[in-house]
């Protein structure tokens, strides 16, 4: 698989936040975001081929020099590699906890008790909307995350509609649900593209919706860009 980094820092985002992580980045994506913050691992040759092994050898090295057992698994877009569900195995066998941050356009494809998705809703300032489905995001459980990046009001209009249609369609699939297992939203979260919207107008929108209080959505910024240079690399 295309490798463009393997680096360990802390979670800049969702629910392992300001936690030590190990973030395999491979190259290649199958969007292309107008707000796009890693262009190096979509685009040109900043990478390198390794096998699985050689990746586990990398994760490995860091859980042996500093304890750190998340690993992150992000791009580019992951889930259009392959070997990544050789790779998940792998990580699951050997105990670590794994995120895949992936960008809405494949369903959720491999489950594991170690393993959750961060699955992005592409808004229209992305140059990306047309490409979203519900059907991805409805196969988010209640341990995964669905993100909305928002640069503009009518990307909040936009989130706000999806996510009460998503509510909506989870509660009917929890009520045709024989099994008796509850069929719960994922956890919501709400980030501005870097230097678009204020902050606090954010907030206040989050506040006033509705669905987004119902379905407890978060606003997060991203705390890597805070914590060192909004354009440095490897953090």
């Amino acid at each position: 698989m295309k490798v463009c980094e393997i680096f360990k820092s802390i979670e800049g985002e969702g629910l392992r936040t300001g936690q030590a992580a190990v973030f395999v980045r491979l190259h290649g994506c199958n969007l292309r975001c107008s707000y796009c913050d890693s262009m190096y691992a979509v685009e040109g040759s900043d990478y390198t081929q390794m096998n699985v092994a050689q990746v586990m050898d990398a994760v490995e090295a860091f859980r042996s020099e500093s304890g750190v057992k998340c690993v992150t698994l992000t791009g580019g877009e992951p889930l259009i590699h392959e070997g990544v569900e050789e790779l998940l195995a792998k990580l699951r066998d050997e105990g670590f906890e794994v995120n895949i941050e992936t960008n809405g356009t494949i369903p959720c494809k491999w489950r594991n008790a170690n393993l959750f998705y961060t699955m992005d809703w592409k808004c229209a300032s992305s140059g990306m909307s047309a490409k979203m489905k519900m059907d991805n995001i409805a196969t988010l459980g209640k341990g995964d995350v669905l993100k909305f990046v928002v640069g503009s009001e009518d990307d909040l209009k936009e989130a706000e509609g999806v996510v009460a249609q998503l509510s909506l369609r989870k509660e009917q699939e929890s009520a045709g649900n024989s099994s008796g297992t509850a069929i719960g939203m994922p956890h919501i979260y709400i980030s501005p593209v870097f230097g678009t919207l204020r902050y606090e107008h954010i907030v206040e929108w989050l506040l006033s919706s509705k669905a987004m209080t119902e379905n407890n959505a978060r606003f997060q910024v991203q705390l890597h860009k805070v914590v060192w240079d909004p354009d440095m690399r490897g953090v």
